[in-house]
């Protein structure tokens, strides 16, 4: 698990100043953090259930947006939002 955590937390890092750029950034947090997903639920689902939720909630928001809504302001900053979240309640909580 820390693995896919320090993974997904160096495919955050990145910024984006354009849509394509943006989109492009998104799908990989979203690639990390699906393995980041795995990584905790194979550790102990109960344990991570809250962190594991937050990070279906981003996957449902970014299918919901599309690919081309996650390069938009918006789109970016709502699927994002339970991916910070899902970090937030790691490092508070392990």
């Amino acid at each position: 698990m820390d693995e896919a955590l320090a993974a997904y937390q160096k495919t955050a890092v990145g910024g984006c100043t354009d849509a394509p750029g943006c989109q492009e950034l998104m799908e990989s947090k979203l690639r990390a953090a699906k393995k980041l997903r795995i990584a905790l639920a194979a550790e102990d689902q109960a344990e991570f259930g809250e962190p594991i939720r937050l990070v279906r909630r981003a996957e449902r928001l970014a299918n919901r947006y599309g690919p081309e809504g996650l390069g938009s302001r918006g789109g970016y900053a709502a699927v994002d939002e339970p991916l910070r979240e899902a970090v937030s309640w790691l490092a508070v909580n392990r």
